[in-house]
C-alpha cells in the first residue's frame, strides 16, 4: 500500500462526479453512497465514526497480481499493515457496529501461516470483540496443484477449500436502536447456519484478480444490518460491497487505492443503478397497465411497488417517486393532480409513433409560456405555435418533456426544412470543387453566387465554405 499525498475522487450515487485534489482532505459528512479514491491507512480520511457494518476482503499476501500494489511481502510487515487498517476501521465504526472479515484460513506459500487466526487476534487487540466465524465453502478444490509429498507421509500438504468470514463487533453485540430488517424467515434460518456454500466470482468476467461474489456481501448485509445503515468496505476492489449495499437500501461507502479498480467499481455501480432503474420502471408500468384509465394516488402505487420488488428481488426499491416522475416526463402517465396519476393506453401508441401526447404538449407550452423559443412570438400576438422536438426524431430524438420546445409557424417550418438546405449546401460545395478541377469558370461563378446566398443569410453556417476569389 502507498501512503503520503492522496488524490481523492468522490462519487455520489446521484450520478454527479466531483474531483478534489487536496493534501489533507477529511470527509466530514456522508449523505449518499460514496466511492473514494484514497488509502485506508489514512486515519484522517474520515472525521468521525460512521460505519454500521464493514464487509471486506483485504489482501491475502499470497502473491495475487494486483494492478499497482504488491501481495507477497514479508509476513510480519503484512500483519503490521493489517493492524494499521484495522485500527482505522475500528475508529470509524459506531458503537454496536459490526465487521464481517473475509480472510483465508491459512496459507502455505512462503511457509505455512495461520492467517485467519493471526488476523482475528489482531482485530481483537485493536478493540473489536469476537462473535463467531462463518465457513465459506467455495468449492474450488479442483483447482489444487500443490500436494507436497505425493502418496507419502513425508511432507503432505493439507489444504482446506474454504475461506473464513469472521464476525466481530464494537462495544455491544446487541444494537442499541430499532431498525427495519429485510431478511426473510427462510434466509435467516439458512444463513445463521455457519456453513455457507456458494461459488466464487469469475476474475475474467469482473476484471479484477480477487473479486468476491455478490452473495457474500448480500448475506452479511441482510443478516447484520438494518435498511438505511451505512455499509463500508476499505478495500473496495471491483465495487461489489457498495453495489449490493445500494441494491439493499443501505448507504454504501468504499475506499480503493488503485485508480484502475476505482474506475472499475464506478462503472459497475453506475451500470447496476441504470439497470435497476430500468427494471423498476417496468414494474411501475406493470402496475399502471393493470389499473389503466383509473386515477391512482401516489401512496397506492409506491406501497405496491416497494413490496412487490422485495418479493421478487429480495431488495429495496430505491426512489419509486423518481420512477413515477420519469414515466410522467416520458408521456407514459397523465398527472391528474398533485400526487395523482393515470395511465391511458392510447398515450403509449403516441409514444410508439414518436408523437407528443396532449398532456406533454400542454406542459411544454406552459414551460415556454406559450411563446416561440426563437423569436418570442406567441398566441397573444395571433401567432400560431407548435410543440416540436429539439433533437429531431429521425436523429434519435424522443418524445420526452426535456426534448420538447415551442416554435412559431415560421421557425417550425424553417427547422423542418433546415436539413434540406444543409444537404443542398454540401451538394453545391461538392459541385464547386468539381467545376474548379475541370476549369469550368462559368459553373464556378454560378455556384459561388449560390453559396454566397447561404453565407449572406447565415444558413448552415456550421458547414464551412471559402470563396477562392476573395
Amino acid at each position: 500500500m502507498r501512503s503520503g499525498k492522496t488524490t481523492l475522487i468522490k462519487y455520489a450515487m446521484s450520478g454527479i462526479i466531483s474531483k478534489h485534489k487536496q493534501d489533507n482532505l477529511v470527509v466530514k459528512e456522508l449523505d449518499a453512497t460514496e466511492v473514494l479514491f484514497a488509502d485506508s491507512l489514512d486515519k484522517k480520511l474520515f472525521e468521525k465514526n460512521f460505519v454500521d457494518l464493514t464487509v471486506t476482503s483485504p489482501p491475502y499476501n499470497v502473491g495475487i497480481v494486483y494492478n499497482s500494489t504488491g501481495d507477497d511481502g514479508d509476513y510480519e510487515d503484512y500483519l503490521k499493515c493489517t493492524k494499521k487498517w484495522l485500527e482505522n476501521v475500528y475508529y470509524w465504526t459506531r458503537h454496536t457496529g459490526r465487521l464481517c472479515l473475509n480472510i483465508p484460513l491459512d496459507k502455505n506459500k512462503g511457509g505455512q501461516k495461520s492467517v485467519g487466526a493471526d488476523i482475528t487476534t489482531i482485530a481483537q487487540k485493536v478493540g473489536f470483540s469476537y462473535h463467531s466465524t462463518i465457513i465459506w465453502n467455495e468449492q474450488n478444490i479442483s483447482k489444487r496443484t500443490a500436494w507436497g509429498s505425493w502418496l507419502s507421509a513425508s511432507a503432505p500438504y493439507v489444504i482446506a477449500p474454504v475461506e473464513l468470514i469472521v464476525i466481530l463487533y464494537k462495544g455491544d453485540w446487541k444494537k442499541n436502536r430499532r431498525g427495519e430488517s429485510d431478511i426473510t424467515k427462510e434466509e435467516f434460518m439458512a444463513w445463521t447456519n455457519g456453513l455457507w456454500t456458494f461459488n466464487g466470482e469469475s476474475k475474467k468476467r469482473i476484471g479484477h484478480p480477487a473479486p468476491f461474489p455478490k452473495q457474500l456481501p448480500l448475506r452479511c448485509i441482510k443478516l447484520f444490518s438494518y435498511v438505511g445503515d451505512t455499509v463500508f468496505d476499505p478495500f473496495l476492489g471491483s465495487g461489489t460491497t457498495v453495489l449490493v449495499a445500494d441494491n439493499l437500501g443501505r448507504k454504501g461507502v468504499g475506499v480503493e487505492i488503485d485508480e484502475t479498480y476505482y474506475n472499475l467499481s464506478i462503472n459497475r455501480i453506475e451500470k447496476n443503478k441504470e439497470a435497476n432503474m430500468t427494471s423498476q420502471k417496468e414494474l411501475l408500468k406493470e402496475f399502471f397497465k393493470n389499473n389503466s384509465n383509473r386515477d391512482i394516488n401516489h401512496p397506492e402505487v409506491v406501497d405496491w411497488a416497494v413490496e412487490e420488488w422485495r418479493k421478487r428481488k429480495g431488495e429495496v426499491f430505491r426512489d419509486p417517486d423518481r420512477g413515477i416522475r420519469s414515466l410522467h416526463q416520458e408521456g407514459f402517465l397523465i398527472k391528474v393532480s398533485k400526487g395523482v396519476y393515470r395511465y391511458d393506453p392510447s398515450l403509449e401508441e403516441n409514444i410508439k409513433f414518436g408523437n407528443f401526447t396532449q398532456e406533454q404538449k400542454r406542459i411544454i407550452k406552459e414551460r415556454y409560456e406559450y411563446r416561440c423559443a426563437v423569436c418570442g412570438a406567441g398566441e397573444e400576438e395571433g401567432v400560431e405555435i407548435h410543440v416540436d422536438h429539439i433533437k429531431p426524431r429521425e436523429r434519435g430524438g424522443k418524445s420526452t418533456l426535456d426534448n420538447g420546445q415551442v416554435l412559431c409557424s415560421t421557425h417550425n417550418n424553417f427547422k423542418k426544412h433546415f436539413k434540406q438546405t444543409e444537404t443542398g449546401k454540401r451538394m453545391f460545395i461538392a459541385l464547386y470543387k468539381i467545376a474548379k478541377e475541370n476549369g469550368d469558370k462559368h459553373l464556378q461563378k454560378f455556384l459561388t453566387e449560390v453559396l454566397g446566398v447561404y453565407e449572406k443569410y447565415n444558413i448552415n453556417s456550421q458547414i464551412e465554405w471559402k470563396d477562392d476569389n476573395k
